[in-house]
């Protein structure tokens, strides 16, 4: 059994300047997924396309919106709402006031993933080298 706290949870965090993800369980933990708790800080808007895993998002606290630039839509999040980007859609996530949500990848994140300029996360191996951009 994993059991892991908001404290263990920080040990792994990554931050920029527009968010924080702390990293719950990664590759490594062996469970086809990982779980993050991300913040989204402050009146930011980030441009995301995750190319090479899905993602799911429960909202937690704080409010915010949705925009899948691949499809078309736009919907507000606030507590209690999911999405999940099951083709890989490009979107953009904002928020005014903060926003904090959960997050599970498809495949795991190894740990040290950050976004590069088309907004995506690499495809990693276990050691941290790329595998795919």
């Amino acid at each position: 059994m994993i059991v892991r706290s908001h404290k263990d949870a920080e040990k792994s965090a990554v931050e920029d300047d527009k968010w924080i993800s702390r990293r719950y369980t990664l590759r490594k933990d062996g469970m086809g997924h990982s779980v993050h708790e991300t913040y989204i800080k402050p009146g930011q808007e980030l441009h995301m396309w995750y190319k090479n895993h899905t993602e799911t998002v429960l909202c937690i606290e704080g409010e915010g919106q949705i925009e899948d630039l691949t499809e078309g839509g736009k919907w507000d999040l606030k507590p209690g709402v999911l999405y999940a980007l099951d083709k890989h859609q490009q979107h953009i996530l904002s928020s005014e006031k903060g926003m904090t949500v959960i997050c599970t990848f498809s495949p795991a994140l190894v740990g040290p993933e950050t976004h590069d300029e088309q907004g995506s996360y690499p495809l990693l191996d276990d050691d941290g080298s790329v595998l795919k951009r």
